[in-house]
């Protein structure tokens, strides 16, 4: 064998190793999403409740606060 085909298979192995590494930190990062976003519809549902006399948390602030999570987990503001 070739010293460059160990080279080639030594550069494939430290990329698969890369490769696992990245999958890993992304999932984390995703389930770190997940639970973010499951507290700020915590916050959000308590703060309307708290702020329902006065119309909700959007007439307090005096902001649009329409927002949606859609299947992808992004965040879209502008509905219409």
């Amino acid at each position: 064998v070739s010293e460059l085909e160990k080279a080639i298979v030594n550069i494939s192995a430290i990329m698969e190793r890369i490769s696992n590494r990245t999958i890993d930190a992304l999932q984390a990062l995703q389930k770190e999403v997940t639970s973010l976003s499951q507290v700020t519809l915590q916050n959000q549902m308590a703060l309307d409740l708290l702020t329902a006399k006065e119309g909700g948390v959007c007439i307090v602030l005096n902001q649009s606060c329409c927002t949606y999570i859609d299947e992808s987990k992004r965040v879209v503001s502008k509905l219409w």
